[in-house]
């Protein structure tokens, strides 16, 4: 590993590990996390869509949530790409809906991607609550061992809009299983800005077709 890359993976892993804006937490809540994706290229190389499906529980807690999300892309090149989605959502409370725009640059040195994603989200939750919107900026570094099929990586995703909202700091890796199929094995350490943190197990399944 150059030592620049070893200097970018130093620097995120201090950002992770650094404190948030956070008023001390009564105590830790444990969940997992699991979710399958399925992408797919159009004839036309520059489009995709995807289908997204992930369950989250809080344990100790039994609250649960899940949804389901369609989004649709397009890459302008190789280092930008826009997409925009809708997501229908089960929480505890009830039917939620959300409607999401992202845009995503990705610069590669070597083995290392490093990739910033703003996304803005609308979201009507469920009852008379009212609605919310939220910028969610995910900052992300992952490396791609040479004849490895392990890609580790790190990020940091913080929520936004007139004030700090909460935070998600990731530890994980991806495993290639083959062409199409990947595993997405990881850790999250969940910050907010009223309630208790929550540490996440999460696992997914990610196909591209």
């Amino acid at each position: 590993m150059s030592r620049s890359t070893s200097t970018v993976i130093i620097l995120l892993a201090s950002i992770l590990l650094s404190g948030s804006p956070l008023r001390a937490q009564e105590k830790d809540i444990f969940g997992g996390w699991e979710h399958l994706e399925l992408a797919h290229s159009f004839q036309d190389p520059k489009c995709y869509g995807t289908i997204y499906f992930e369950h989250d529980n809080i344990q100790y807690q039994r609250l649960e949530l899940c949804f389901i999300s369609a989004a649709f892309g397009y890459k302008f090149s190789d280092w930008l790409k826009a997409d925009a989605a809708y997501d229908f959502m089960i929480e505890p409370d009830g039917i939620g809906h959300r409607a999401v725009a992202a845009v995503t640059g990705t610069l590669k040195a070597g083995n290392l991607t490093l990739s910033l994603r703003e996304r803005f989200q609308h979201k009507w939750p469920p009852g008379t609550s009212p609605q919310i919107n939220e910028l969610r900026s995910r900052l992300k570094a992952q490396y791609a061992f040479p004849n490895s099929r392990v890609k580790p990586y790190l990020a940091l995703e913080v929520y936004t809009w007139d004030k700090w909202l909460k935070s998600r700091h990731y530890a994980g890796s991806a495993i290639t299983l083959n062409t199409h199929f990947e595993l997405d094995v990881y850790y999250m350490y969940y910050l907010f800005a009223s309630k208790p943190a929550e540490h996440v197990l999460g696992l997914g399944f990610n196909i591209a077709f």
